[in-house]
This record gives C-alpha cells, sequence and structure tokens, in this order.
C-alpha cells in the first residue's frame, strides 16, 4: 500500500505539465509557473523545513523539473543534489535554572518562558548541577589598547557573569567602527568570559531582544541546525543564557544595579563597574545532537563558448521554509516557493534559447531559514567557485504591487551590475525598482540576509530581487491564493535577460567597490 501511494504521488508530481516547450512567450510561462507552485506550496511538501521528508520530496520535484527542461545535473557524482551535512541539537523542555537567594529561599526558571539557552555549542556536563556564584561584569569588554576593561577589580573565576548588551562610550571618540563591532559581538563576549576563568554566562536582553521574546521562546524548544564542523566541538563550552525581562528583573532585585538602571546604560553606552551578587544560580540541563543530511539542487545550462563555458553566472533561490508548526503546516508559497519557480522557469527558458556564452548554473539552497546554511556551503566547498562571475537571487517575488520591485545590492560591488540591471529593466518589464533597502542605515539589512550575501563575501557582484511581503510573512497563511503571477511571469523575464547579457559580456563584471561589513552579521530573514 505504501508503495502504490508513493507511486501515485510521483505521477501527480511528474505529470502536471503536459503540453510542449518548443516556444517561450508569456502565457506559457505564467502557466509553468502556476503549476509548478501549485505542487511546491502544497500540503504535500510539509512546509519543506531543512532535513526533512517534505524538504527530500520538494528536492525530488524541483530535480524532475530539471531534467524536463533539459538543464543538466551540476552536483554531486553527476546527480543534482549537493549533499550537505547537518548537526540539529536540542534543549529538552525539562532544562531549568534555579536562582538561590542569600536567605536560602530559592526560584526555578522555565526554559522559554525564562530564559534561552543557547545552541552554538552544547555546554559541558561539568558545568550541570553545580551551584555558583555570579558576578556583574559589565559589557564584558578587555580592550587594552584603549585602557578599558571590564574585568578589572572582579574576580569571576569558577563564578557565572552576567552580561549587558552593547559597547560603551569610553571617551569622547570612543571605539574605532572596526573595534566597535568586534567588542559588540556576542561571541567575542563569551570567548572573553571564558577567558577569565568563568563557567557560564548570563546575558541582559536589550530592548530588540524583548520585542522578539516569543520568536525567542519558541527557538528555545525547537531544535537548532548549524552545519556540522568537521573540527571537533569544544568540549569545555560554558552554557549560555538569555534572561527574560522578568527573570533579569528578578535577579537583579535588591542588588546594586536595578535591571533598569543597567538597561538605561546600556541604551546610553554608559560604563557601570562590576559586582558581585547576593544570590547564586544552578544550571540544569539537558541537551541532545542529531546529524542530518540536508540538500541544495544544482542544475547547469553550459555555454556555448569554449573559452567561456568555465565562467558561471548563479541563478539563486531558497526552497526550504517553517515546516509544521503547532500542527499547523507552513506551505511558503511566497517565501520562497515564488522565487523557487521563477528560478525554475528561467531555467526553462534559457536551456531552450541556448544562447548563453558563459555557463549558468541554477542552484536552489537548502537551510536559508536556518542562517543561510545552503549558499554557506556551496560557496565554500564548490569547485566552480574560482569561476562565479555573477549571483542573481531571489528571495520572495509573489506578492504586493505587480508594477514594483525592490532591487537589492547591485551597486555594493559593481556600479556596472546596477547600471546593467537599470537597463535590462527598462528594455524588458519596466518594473519600478525600488532601491530603500540599499540605505546602509536601514535597519533592516536585507542585504545581509539571504544567500546572496555568501556570494558577495567572495567579492562575487549580486543583486537580490525581493517584494518586501510583510502581512503573511513566516506565518501558515502564505499561500498560493494570495501569489501574484503576473509579477512572478515578469520578474522570470528580467533575471532570464539579464543572465543572459551577463553572460554573453566580453568581459567580467568590473569590481570597483568593496563590502566592508562584519561577517559577524550574516543571518536569514
Amino acid at each position: 500500500m505504501k508503495i502504490i501511494k508513493i507511486f501515485t504521488l510521483f505521477i501527480i508530481l511528474s505529470a502536471h505539465i503536459l503540453f510542449p516547450q518548443s516556444e517561450i512567450d508569456r502565457g506559457k510561462g505564467l502557466i509553468y509557473l502556476q503549476s509548478n507552485l501549485k505542487v511546491l506550496a502544497s500540503d504535500l511538501f510539509e512546509g519543506r523545513e531543512t532535513a526533512t521528508r517534505g524538504e527530500q520530496l520538494a528536492a525530488l520535484f524541483i530535480s524532475g523539473e530539471l531534467t524536463k527542461y533539459g538543464v543538466k545535473p551540476f552536483g554531486d557524482g553527476e546527480t543534482y543534489f549537493q549533499l550537505i551535512e547537518l548537526m540539529a541539537i536540542k534543549v529538552e523542555p525539562e532544562t531549568e535554572l534555579t536562582i538561590i537567594n542569600n536567605n536560602g529561599s530559592s526560584k526555578v526558571l522555565k526554559l522559554g518562558d525564562d530564559f534561552y539557552l543557547s545552541k552554538e555549542q552544547l555546554p559541558s556536563d561539568k558545568y550541570n548541577g553545580n551551584e555558583s556564584n555570579i558576578v556583574f561584569a559589565g559589557y564584558g569588554i578587555t580592550a587594552e589598547d584603549y585602557n578599558y576593561d571590564d574585568y578589572n577589580g572582579i574576580d569571576v573565576k569558577g563564578k557565572v557573569v552576567l552580561l549587558q548588551s552593547g559597547v560603551p562610550a569610553i571617551d569622547e571618540e570612543g571605539f574605532s567602527s572596526e573595534d566597535e563591532k568586534k567588542f559588540g559581538v556576542r561571541n567575542y563576549k563569551i570567548k572573553n568570559a571564558n577567558d577569565h576563568g568563568a563557567v557560564g554566562v548570563l546575558s541582559i536582553p536589550g530592548g530588540r531582544m524583548l520585542k522578539y521574546w516569543r520568536f525567542i521562546k519558541k527557538r528555545a524548544a525547537s531544535p537548532s541546525i548549524s552545519l556540522r564542523n568537521s573540527d571537533e566541538a569544544d568540549k569545555d563550552a560554558i552554557p549560555v543564557v538569555l534572561l527574560s525581562e522578568e527573570s533579569v528583573k528578578d535577579l537583579l532585585s535588591d542588588e546594586k544595579y536595578s535591571y533598569d538602571e543597567i538597561l538605561e546604560a546600556s541604551e546610553n553606552n554608559k560604563p557601570l563597574s562590576g559586582f558581585d551578587l547576593t544570590k547564586k544560580i544552578i544550571f540544569n540541563y539537558t541537551t541532545n545532537s542529531e546529524i542530518k543530511e540536508a540538500r541544495n539542487i544544482l542544475g547547469i545550462i553550459e555555454g556555448t563558448d569554449e573559452e567561456l563555458k568555465n565562467e558561471y553566472i548563479v541563478l539563486t533561490a531558497h526552497y526550504d521554509h517553517k515546516g509544521i508548526i503547532d500542527g499547523e503546516i507552513y506551505n511558503g508559497a511566497d517565501d520562497n516557493g515564488s522565487g523557487a519557480v521563477v528560478i525554475l522557469e528561467a531555467g526553462r527558458r534559457l536551456a531552450l534559447l541556448k544562447g548563453n556564452k558563459r555557463s549558468i548554473i541554477i542552484a536552489f539552497h537548502t537551510g536559508e531559514e536556518k542562517g543561510l546554511l545552503g549558499s554557506k556551503y556551496l560557496t565554500e566547498n564548490s569547485d566552480f567557485m574560482s569561476g562565479v562571475v555573477s549571483n542573481i537571487n531571489i528571495d520572495m517575488v509573489g506578492r504586493e504591487d505587480t508594477e514594483s520591485l525592490y532591487s537589492i545590492g547591485s551597486g555594493m560591488l559593481s556600479t556596472e551590475l546596477y547600471d546593467l540591471v537599470e537597463r535590462v529593466n527598462s528594455e524588458t518589464v519596466k518594473f519600478e525598482l525600488d532601491y530603500t533597502f540599499d540605505d546602509p542605515n536601514d535597519p533592516n539589512r536585507y542585504y545581509y540576509r539571504s544567500d546572496h550575501y555568501n556570494y558577495a563575501k567572495q567579492n562575487i557582484p549580486i543583486v537580490f530581487f525581493y517584494d518586501n511581503m510583510t502581512e503573511d510573512y513566516h506565518r501558515p497563511t502564505d499561500d498560493i491564493e494570495k501569489i501574484n503571477f503576473e509579477k512572478m511571469e515578469k520578474v522570470s523575464t528580467l533575471i532570464t535577460e539579464l543572465a543572459l547579457r551577463i553572460a554573453n559580456l566580453d568581459h567580467k563584471l568590473i569590481l570597483d567597490k568593496k563590502d566592508k561589513e562584519d561577517k559577524e552579521s550574516v543571518g536569514s530573514r
């Protein structure tokens, strides 16, 4: 019975397009987009969460379409798949913290409601169940070149440190912008605490963290997915905890500084001296880890020029989404079913045209929703990367106004690419291109938050097209009924023509700019 069901499923997936592919026209493109998204954003694929059965079924469907279109496999072992090992880390719900008052009474903090235990490194068992003193260590920064040290005058060896967010204003000039980024990063503060002998870190949430606590609460109980590191994990990793607002208020009650005083100091970059808290803490955590397999999908339309065919334009979209949450399927029709079927359609057109001198790779990334994992793996582990001349990334293009589209990053590394995007758009679909998110002061920072950035980090010119849909973003209501297929068809036309123009240039795109952004900022939308 199970075999019959699976067979029936793949008949459905492979038979929904039954007409010849002899010409490229607008009406035919719309039909392909509609039929492909109807399948990809259906409940059959269970929300396409990374390294799940739903994502594997989606990968089989996408690779089957590439085969139909004549897009050759370009993954491992002459397949369409680039296999990736991921590490899934989970903190079990019975994990808790116990705060012991100086009068001997205690309060138990619950995972999710009261705190979040970091899953970047599994904490060593040797810190589990131990009663430890707590020391407030300000911002947790040691900056010898600036004659500044939050650890001066306090002893944290064998103790848990409590840290505030941000960096202090040390004088009129302050830290250089580069050092401000260095010292403000959480990983630096954890390492510095470890170097001073701390046995745990408690982080005080800033205003932004408090806004998103409901998301943090969900993350606390769900597995954390990361690329499997071939190096051994830190066997002595200390527990790192983000406390909720109420938990910090309780912890700091009747102490030298209150939560409100520390929060105000952080917001005004004011230095505060360290002190020993009167309370103690016990960590009680249960964690486990599991290796899972995921896959990028890669196809190629080989170039027609013998000298240029080993140079590549890469069209990309992530095909993973959020999976099933609390029994509801998150189909991700716009995020990013729309982008995935748009580059499928571009691949179909390019394979029919056979007009590209350079080769064009069609790449579907996994794990974007987990922190740009698939694109990170691809860009760091693919032999062809030295020949990549440009990346065109599509992530959410099926909603909002038919006549407008956000264009991000085209001028960050190459003025020529920016000019080319403008010219191709004006000669074809005539979108009103919106460059709002190229503003370096824009708080959304989208240039650093989708898969194209892993290409840009390697000095490869990129352009990222996006619709800025917010109404149903990461909600179970992001369904196909709300999709604007007219807009998607126009995006397919735009990226097909743009890819061809770049593929047929008599030179590589000119790099006349350099991105200096701190690499720590990478993360999914």
